[in-house]
């Protein structure tokens, strides 16, 4: 669908902050791996009616280490404690949400009597990233500290204690589940284009063959699969509309024959109800 200027400003942020989320948790690996910190990603929490989320937690030898996670690139500036974007525009500075988040999980882990000793960090991965004019003392890992981080987190860490995982389990039983403030733009199923999409690079395929090949990157697939991954994506978008046939027909747009898309349903899903109204589950 065709976003508006503000949609697709705000699917971008998303998508590199996504980006920047993946790569911290590749990062994070040899910490998990070595059994020196519980891990817990995208915790939503609610404390006294405020709702904030949390990109990673870290818990090892009684400290909950408080990672926020930015995928910035530029060379951004701090005038007077504002930052300023590489275009020279105010931008909200993520140090205020690091201390917010802190205060609330402070009050969380009191009132919950969870033994963990609050630690923040606001983790700039990005080495295309640069920060000019910055106080001193500030909870930033820079993209050149970030091994060097890893190795003292590695290096102050016990192995993981009893006590460490239940505080982990406590902090998960908490998680409200999805934000509240998740935006998703409004779709409808007809203002949707209808086809099939390369998984490497998200362009359309032209035409269907038994081996799918993009034009664009020259990705290559098994049509059946193809099917399946669409199948998905139309559950994913609507969940409350029937899973059938002419549906699925449709929704793959370059498909010749509807017997091919029905034996793909039927080798992989539950038929429902008799021929004419048949669906799948």
């Amino acid at each position: 669908m065709n976003f508006s200027e503000s949609e697709e400003s705000y699917y971008l942020y998303k998508e590199k902050g996504y980006e920047g989320e993946v790569n911290f948790d590749k990062w994070a690996v040899p910490l998990s791996v070595s059994e020196k910190m519980i891990f817990l990603n995208d915790v939503n929490l609610n404390q006294n009616n405020n709702h904030f989320q949390v990109d990673s937690f870290g818990i090892s030898s009684g400290t909950l280490h408080h990672f926020e996670v930015k995928n910035l690139v530029g060379d951004y500036s701090i005038d007077k404690g504002k930052w300023i974007s590489p275009l020279g525009n105010p931008v909200k500075n993520p140090l205020i949400q690091v201390d917010k988040t802190e205060t609330l999980l402070n009050q969380l882990v009191n009132s919950h009597s969870i033994p963990l000793t609050v630690k923040s960090h606001l983790i700039l991965l990005n080495p295309e990233f640069h920060l000019y004019n910055v106080p001193s003392n500030l909870p930033i890992v820079y993209p050149a500290q970030m091994n060097r981080f890893r190795t003292s987190l590695l290096q102050n860490s016990s192995k993981i204690r009893n006590a460490d995982t239940r505080a982990a389990e406590k902090l998960l039983a908490l998680s409200i589940g999805e934000s509240p403030y998740n935006s998703v733009p409004k779709y409808r199923y007809d203002e949707l284009r209808k086809g099939m999409v390369c998984p490497g690079c998200g362009e359309f395929y032209a035409e269907f063959k038994r081996v799918l090949c993009c034009g664009f990157c020259g990705g290559k697939e098994c049509s059946s699969d193809a099917i399946l991954r669409s199948v998905e994506e139309f559950r994913l978008l609507f969940p409350e509309v029937k899973l059938t046939t002419v549906k699925i027909h449709e929704w793959c747009g370059i498909v010749k024959d509807e017997r091919t898309i029905q034996r793909v349903l039927r080798a992989n899903f539950q038929s429902m109800g008799n021929k004419r109204s048949s669906y799948y589950i």
